[in-house]
């Protein structure tokens, strides 16, 4: 088996030494933005025209979060690890997210009975805390407390540190 015929597992993989998976994975980054933008456009004139305008706001919301949700996502893997402003575009991508996930849940909460709207809620919250508990307190822990380990500069301190207390 040649390297070149096992580095076919996923149509997105990226190898630095074949340029072809690169760009096919820009191109299907490219479809799926293009698809976002017209069943956007399509679901904001159909909005206009029943005069709906909270769908309006919520679909421009979503893709515009869409968009800066991506930007942030390749700023935060084209810094270095021990870089200071890595942490704030982690807080700033959980907010994104977080705030996408619970405007899907208000705009469909209304086309559910009471219970599934709580179950559905109470699952948009649970994914925000597992995602807030991996993004945060399990990667600062993998790292041995510290993201910013060989920095001086940098001020970044685990979010969960032990407190050491005295008994009298």
């Amino acid at each position: 088996m040649s390297a070149s015929s096992s580095l076919h597992l996923l149509p997105l993989a990226t190898c630095s030494s074949d340029e072809a998976p690169q760009r096919l994975k820009s191109v299907l980054h490219l479809f799926g933005f293009m698809n976002m933008t017209i069943s956007s456009v399509v679901t904001i004139y159909n909005a206009h025209s029943n005069n709906d305008t909270a769908t309006i706001v919520f679909v421009a919301f979503v893709y515009l979060g869409s968009f800066f949700l991506d930007y942030c996502f390749r700023l935060y893997h084209s810094l270095p690890p021990s870089s200071p402003s890595s942490h704030n575009i982690k807080i700033v991508i959980w907010v994104l997210i977080s705030s996408i996930m619970l405007g899907f849940a208000c705009k469909f909460s209304t086309f559910l009975s009471f219970l599934e709207s709580m179950f559905f809620f109470c699952l948009v919250i649970s994914g925000n805390s597992f995602l807030f508990y991996v993004y945060f307190i399990w990667e600062s822990e993998k790292s041995g407390g510290s993201a910013c380990k060989n920095d001086d500069r940098c001020e970044c301190k685990p979010l969960t540190e032990a407190k050491v207390v005295d008994e009298v």
